[in-house]
């Protein structure tokens, strides 16, 4: 709210300069009287030519702001869906936000609706990192995002079927394992390792490239990433009123850009060296996949569709990829290794599973995975309980449509709840609790996927990574089990309050574990 008076601030104040003499005649109060009124007689009217969801009434121009801003803005949805249904509406500025509460609604958006809301909503602080739209997952549902679509996932599946992510994934924790020996079992917070470790996945997997705990431009980057999140985390008034850019854009807004532009220079500087040394011979990463996709696409596409593909959407490809993949990742891990401390009897079982399907000659491989059925539904567990990305990308209605008897006019951002999905009692028998047995069926094998736990989302716009990052989380945990015991220092009690300040959504706090090298 403190960024909203300021912005108003500011932006009198040049309004005074701009109507110089003038200004004398016009106050700050009668300036905002007046756009408010004009305002609101054009949003009631828009209003009310929609039979939108109920929702909490919101206030004329600035909308449900207050309630946005909510830290545990995930679990007053689901409040106000025990008042108004299980899809609600509420007011970012003066548009309307649908919110999904419920797997079966859900479902109704993502899937039975085909690609009615498949499209995504354009806002004025994503157009810079998208490059104007030319990624995947914020990009609008058109011809061209589809054929990006399909030549991404074509690399993806070039790269991941040689033995190149365990490759990456057994490297990058080789150097986190002897990191933890090194420790001598004192307590420590477990943040940055599980960033490190991620980051040379995510890296090698992108620009087969690795880094040391202490090189410089990995924590410069880390710490690039960190204040991406910190600084989008709060959003933009530029994004409730565009109008804003032409007259005052924030100070945090165009800071926000300038971090933006230092990704996109450390995108492209690692494209560019791809493709002045791409090999077709030698795919040595998804960025050598990526390139190799797009060549091999021009003998079986659409010419005028393809030449729309340019590198900028390459580089936003591995945009999606590395940073996205970096962050939902580290943060999933940050909740393991809290949960696996706070629940020694799990972890125990899932050390016993591992060391029967694997013994202790060799680290876990992705082979082993359909052996361990346990570590999987731990994983599976944490990625329910934890929900790092609440409310995932938010969807739009792609033409005016129909959810159950509400109007869903066209442009409509709709946003999926999976917090809510992960805890919904009807389908989750004390949702609260950590139980990775919910996951398996009475043999002990890993159940069919529960109906109400969607951490890829599903449809048109499931994530892109799925495919990658399941496997690589689970051979993450199974290998760190295998070598360790996490523990919590004595006399500490587990702290699952959420950090819920940033863009990254519902992130563990940071915490102090201990780990001591199993024998």
């Amino acid at each position: 709210m403190e960024d909203i008076k300021d912005q108003l601030r500011d932006g009198f104040q040049q309004l005074k300069e701009t109507l110089g003499p003038m200004h004398k005649y016009v106050t700050p109060t009668s300036a905002l009287v007046g756009l408010g009124a004009g305002l609101s007689v054009y949003w009631l009217i828009k209003r009310s030519k929609y039979n939108l969801p109920p929702g909490p009434t919101p206030i004329p121009v600035v909308g449900n702001y207050s309630l946005m801003g909510d830290k545990d803005f995930h679990a007053s949805c689901v409040k106000l869906s025990h008042k108004y249904g299980p899809v609600i509406t509420i007011y970012l500025g003066m548009s309307p936000v649908i919110i999904v509460n419920t797997i079966e609604a859900a479902t109704e958006v993502l899937v039975k609706s085909k690609a009615d809301f498949a499209d995504r909503v354009e806002f004025p602080s994503g157009n810079k990192f998208s490059e104007g739209g030319k990624d995947i997952a914020f990009a609008h549902y058109t011809p061209t995002w589809k054929l990006h679509r399909k030549i991404a996932g074509s690399a993806l599946r070039t790269y991941l079927k040689g033995g190149k992510l365990e490759e990456a994934i057994h490297g990058s924790l080789s150097q986190v394992i002897e990191l933890f020996e090194n420790l001598k079992e004192e307590p420590f917070v477990p943040h940055p390792y599980i960033d490190l470790a991620v980051f040379n996945i995510i890296h090698g997997l992108c620009f087969h490239k690795v880094y040391k705990f202490d090189d410089p431009r990995f924590k410069r980057l880390v710490d690039l990433d960190n204040e991406l999140i910190t600084t989008f985390g709060s959003g933009f008034l530029e994004d409730l009123f565009p109008f804003l850019l032409k007259i005052w854009p924030s100070s945090r807004f165009n800071k926000a850009m300038q971090l933006a532009e230092q990704v996109l220079q450390f995108l492209d500087d690692e494209l560019q060296e791809h493709i002045t040394s791409f090999d077709e011979g030698n795919i040595r990463d998804f960025a050598d996949a990526l390139i190799l996709a797009r060549k091999e696409a021009e003998n079986d596409e659409d010419t005028e569709l393809l030449d729309q593909l340019t590198e900028a959407h390459l580089r936003q490809t591995l945009n999606d990829i590395f940073f996205a993949g970096f962050d939902t990742t580290r943060f999933t891990l940050q909740w393991f290794f809290l949960y696996m401390a706070a629940n020694p009897e799990e972890q125990k079982i899932a050390q016993k599973e591992i060391d029967t399907a694997v013994g202790g000659d060799r680290l876990p491989g992705l082979g082993d995975r359909n052996a361990m059925p346990y570590t999987e539904a731990v994983l599976h567990e944490v990625m329910r309980i934890a929900s790092v990305a609440p409310f995932g990308v938010p969807h739009a209605a792609r033409n005016d449509s129909k959810l159950y008897e509400y109007d869903i006019p066209k442009g409509t951002m709709v946003m999926i709840n999976h917090w809510a999905l992960h805890n919904d009692p009807k389908h989750w028998k004390d949702p609260s609790k950590f139980d990775p047995k919910r996951f398996l069926d009475s043999d002990g094998n890993l159940a069919p996927k529960p109906v109400s736990w969607l951490p890829f989302s599903a449809g048109r716009r499931v994530c892109l990574g799925e495919s990658a990052a399941k496997p690589e989380l689970h051979l993450i945990c199974a290998t760190i089990l295998q070598q360790f015991e996490i523990m919590l220092p004595p006399g500490v009690t587990a702290d699952f309050s959420p950090d819920v300040s940033g863009i990254g959504g519902y992130t563990a706090n940071q915490y102090k574990i201990v780990v001591q090298k199993r024998t």
